[in-house]
């Protein structure tokens, strides 16, 4: 009876350690599958937040530039000027009826000064101009707390290069804005007028390479 009660025992006891052992070993999977879980899900959000803040300011970056006037004014006066001319400078040797249709077109941004006679029909008139830029503030905020936080690492390559071509271009742009500054502040009209061109064709390439990393981060993951 002894005996008997013995063995009970001694297989109770070697049942109940493999119970253990395997409760064990599946509470501890459990764990380490749990916090990936709550990792991954964590990732994801951080992922889901840079998404939507991107979005958001390559968005505002694009209505900015689509609403703004590109200076075309401004520009477009330039262009007759170096066509009167051949030259963008302070003195305009035009007829009279030639003033008065600049006049009329672009009034607000010259001023007669005074005027000599040079032939029947033409006059040398000095002039003041009175010109105003619009320059487009765009923003990256968004863009560098990306760059800076982990969750780069969790996006694609070809995502990645979504932003780096749209923002890389709007870098440019915006240093061409800085030039375009510079030549308008040193009087440089020649440069302005040159500038301002270049200006009007990355403002389409950038509209454009914004919406497509707009796409691109639709199906990013």
């Amino acid at each position: 009876m002894n005996i008997s009660l013995k063995k009970t025992l001694k297989r109770l006891y070697k049942s109940t350690w493999f119970v253990t052992l395997f409760a064990t070993t599946m509470g501890v999977l459990l764990a380490f599958y749990l916090n990936d879980v709550s990792i991954r899900t964590k990732i994801n959000q951080k992922k889901a937040v840079s998404i939507k803040s991107l979005a958001l300011e390559l968005k505002n970056n694009e209505n900015t530039l689509v609403s703004s006037n590109d200076n075309k004014k401004l520009t477009n006066f330039l262009q007759e000027l170096k066509k009167i001319n051949g030259k963008i400078s302070r003195v305009i040797e035009i007829s009279t009826s030639e003033r008065k249709k600049l006049e009329k077109k672009y009034h607000q941004l010259f001023n007669v000064v005074d005027s000599i006679k040079t032939n029947k029909d033409l006059y040398q008139y000095n002039v003041e101009y009175s010109f105003n830029l619009e320059l487009n503030d765009l923003s990256d905020i968004a863009w560098e707390t990306y760059k800076l936080s982990e969750v780069i690492n969790e996006f694609d390559y070809e995502c990645i290069q979504a932003f780096v071509g749209a923002y890389k271009l709007q870098e440019i742009y915006l240093n061409e804005q800085q030039k375009l500054l510079n030549y308008f502040v040193n009087a440089n009209h020649s440069k302005l007028l040159g500038e301002l061109l270049i200006i009007q064709q990355l403002k389409s390439q950038l509209i454009n390479t914004i919406k497509q990393s707009q796409k691109q981060l639709m199906i990013c993951n």
